[in-house]
């Protein structure tokens, strides 16, 4: 039914704990943290930074200005990544199974200091990047726009050779997959957290 797959990763392909974050960064003296990251859409300086306004150097920097103390990077980029866990292995392997047949992407609203870490040897429980599962990884910060924008829809397209009737995507946004939807592609909302393989139309 479909030739290409495009998969969200956060939600999707691993789970996200906003809360967790929000205490993380909280932890390091961001008291408005609730208010600047959301599950799919942050606020300020940290939409700034996925949407690829800022870089890593300048984002921390503006964080510790935020705080009004000096802040490690460390300690930002554990903080950053406490709001995901690493993929389970049963999703890979259902990945690995579906790319047998379709050519499978990600499209994702993230910073440098997450997708470093996921395109990295040791990400998946086998000890292989997430990128080794996919045919490609398209990212907010890396295309200056985000979802729900219409743009980083039509780019990825464009970029892809993507037929949107012959295309799945899936993401656990309503916004995201409306916004998908729109420009023609199939979509499958699905919840945080929850095995959604036998959700897929295939």
């Amino acid at each position: 039914m479909y030739k290409d797959i495009v998969f969200d990763l956060g939600g999707v392909i691993v789970d996200v704990h906003v809360e967790r974050a929000v205490n993380s960064f909280r932890a390091l003296g961001v008291h408005d943290a609730a208010k600047l990251i959301d599950a799919s859409h942050h606020k300020d300086i940290f939409i700034d930074f996925e949407t690829g306004k800022i870089d890593t150097e300048e984002f921390c920097e503006m964080l510790s200005k935020h705080v009004g103390k000096p802040l490690a990077r460390a300690d930002i980029e554990s903080a950053w990544m406490s709001i995901i866990d690493p993929p389970p292995q049963y999703k890979l392997n259902y990945i690995s199974e579906l790319r047998r047949q379709h050519r499978i992407f990600i499209l994702t609203n993230n910073n440098p200091i997450i997708i470093g870490r996921v395109r990295s040897n040791g990400y998946c429980p086998d000890g292989k990047p997430l990128t080794a599962y996919i045919d490609k990884m398209y990212v907010s910060y890396e295309m200056k726009c985000c979802k729900p924008d219409a743009e980083i829809f039509r780019i990825m397209t464009a970029d892809a050779g993507f037929n949107p009737a012959e295309t799945l995507y899936i993401d656990d946004s309503p916004a995201n997959t409306a916004a998908a939807a729109a420009l023609g592609f199939q979509t499958l909302t699905v919840a945080n957290g929850t095995d959604w393989r036998e959700k897929l139309p295939l």
